[in-house]
């Protein structure tokens, strides 16, 4: 790897994931942090952790079991079930909220767990069976002429177990920074209070940047200790490389408890994803007020006349902040997986998805609301820095675990060769990584047309349709609001959909 190129790109990181942060912190001051061991303070933090605790172990036990059913056995329609397995993680949990909450008339803790839960458990489903494909045969062969089918599950487990619990970890660390979901489930009735939340109050509401960042400082560390062990079991489970006569192991027979497994999965998906997207197709043909499919032209005219520019602004957006995340990934993810100590420099990588969302906006900010950068401040290239630097820590890692499965002596060898450093990256890095760089693409792209809570405070990401949609619900519940829903949710599926259709390989976010 070129030495210039790595510090280019961690410039680069530091600038856009970095730079935010510090200068945040550099607000804080010992009247800040006074506050921090007050009984009120403990008791966010308690409330806090119970809820990222609760919403993991829900998401390990739901998506453990959904992980291995389609990724190990014979289940009816597995195939197809596991590719939608994911689009629950894809969706804005605050649409999932939208629809259980009117459904079920209930707000609350208990709601916003169940919500998230919904909302994760594919982390879990996703690493559990990527970790299932990757058991040698031979190995389950051995345990069953031991002890049968026993002995197989129980070696399988110890295999699977650390990378389930990656996706546990990940999905603690969403949920604690997750600031939409428990405001809207306790936007009417009884407060559910977090820290994400307290952190936006202190900002939006008391107007004091050091108290915001002090606050945070317990969650940030809550959520490192939780993203740090899961970079461990990441390594130590799913990003293992095969050996060279690796041979698949054969799907277990399930016998008469096919159909209640095809069951559970499906009602799974209906609950994660099905039944908000028809409640909202619902909502878009007039819902309670007299539902009429004739009603959909009008609605999504309607969504169109009002919301198109905010349509536009978040698919632009999300176009450019996928399109540069991915070289900046490719270079510091080689870089992080081929330089002698580069993983431990893997939790700097960390910190923009470490810290709350909110606060991360809060520190775009502080960066950048400055005297002769006001075109920029007020316009979209700030944006796309925000997302950039919140989300590049996943095609970095991604890439990183990729490039750790090739063997290095193809780049020595084009390096003997005379090739420049950047013609090796291009030339013999990234082809066999296309699928891992266009599922880090992807994932960048789904997840800045979802988000908020980063982009909730930043005056230019006003004017995209997910804050539309956060901004219109409360004032009203019409039917351009699940129109308008709709159309972003098309958008963030869009190119999952296209890849299903004309693509003849899986597309993989997990190497």
């Amino acid at each position: 790897m070129s030495r210039p190129l790595a510090l280019a790109a961690a410039l680069a990181f530091a600038l856009c994931g970095l730079y935010p942060i510090a200068v945040m912190a550099a607000r804080v001051g010992p009247a800040d942090l006074a506050g921090l061991l007050d009984a009120r303070t403990l008791a966010l933090l308690g409330r806090t952790l119970g809820y990222g605790l609760s919403v993991a172990l829900l998401a390990l036990a739901l998506g453990g079991p959904f992980g291995f059913l389609v990724a190990r056995t014979d289940m009816p329609a597995a195939r197809l079930l596991r590719p939608l397995g994911i689009v629950p993680l894809f969706l804005p949990p605050m649409l999932i909220a939208m629809t259980w909450t009117v459904l079920l008339d209930l707000r609350g803790a208990l709601v916003a767990i169940g919500i998230s839960a919904l909302s994760t458990f594919p982390l879990v489903a996703l690493f559990t069976a990527r970790a299932f494909e990757r058991i040698d045969g031979r190995l389950e062969d051995a345990a069953r002429l031991w002890g049968g089918l026993r002995a197989v599950l129980r070696a399988d487990l110890g295999l699977v177990a650390p990378p389930a619990l990656c996706g546990a970890c990940l999905a603690f660390a969403f949920t604690v920074n997750d600031f939409s979901v428990p405001d809207y489930v306790s936007w009417v009735g009884p407060k559910f209070n977090v820290y994400a939340d307290e952190v936006f109050a202190a900002w939006k509401i008391d107007s004091q940047p050091g108290r915001a960042v002090a606050l945070a400082l317990p969650l940030v560390a809550l959520t490192l200790l939780t993203l740090l062990p899961a970079l461990a079991l990441r390594r130590r489970g799913a990003m293992a490389s095969l050996d060279s006569d690796f041979r698949g192991p054969q799907p277990l027979r399930l016998g008469p408890w096919r159909w209640p497994a095809a069951l559970f999965c499906g009602l799974l998906l209906a609950a994660g994803c099905a039944v908000p997207l028809l409640r909202l197709i619902y909502e878009a043909g007039g819902g309670s007020r007299g539902f009429a499919p004739a009603r959909w032209s009008g609605a999504f005219s309607r969504a169109l006349e009002l919301a198109r520019g905010d349509l536009q602004n978040s698919l632009l957006y999300a176009l450019a902040a996928a399109t540069l995340a991915l070289p900046l990934g490719l270079v510091l993810g080689h870089a992080l997986e081929r330089a002698r100590r580069g993983r431990y420099l893997e939790p700097l990588a960390l910190l923009p998805i470490a810290v709350p969302a909110v606060l991360f906006g809060i520190g775009m900010i502080a960066a950048w609301n400055r005297p002769g950068l006001e075109r920029f401040y007020d316009g979209g290239g700030l944006v796309v820095l925000l997302l950039v630097g919140r989300f590049v820590a996943f095609p970095v890692l991604l890439i990183a675990g990729a490039v750790a499965m090739l063997d290095p002596a193809l780049e020595d060898a084009a390096r003997l060769a005379g090739a420049a450093p950047a013609r090796r990256l291009l030339s013999i890095v990234a082809p066999p990584l296309r699928t891992a760089l266009l599922g880090s693409w992807v994932l960048v792209f789904v997840l800045s047309l979802r988000e908020l809570d980063a982009t909730i405070l930043v005056p230019a990401a006003n004017h995209t349709a997910m804050f539309r949609v956060f901004n219109a619900v409360h004032f009203g519940r019409d039917d351009f609001v699940a129109a308008l829903a709709l159309m972003l949710v098309f958008l963030i599926l869009l190119p999952g959909t296209l890849w299903a259709l004309f693509a003849r390989r899986r597309l993989e976010v997990l190497p």
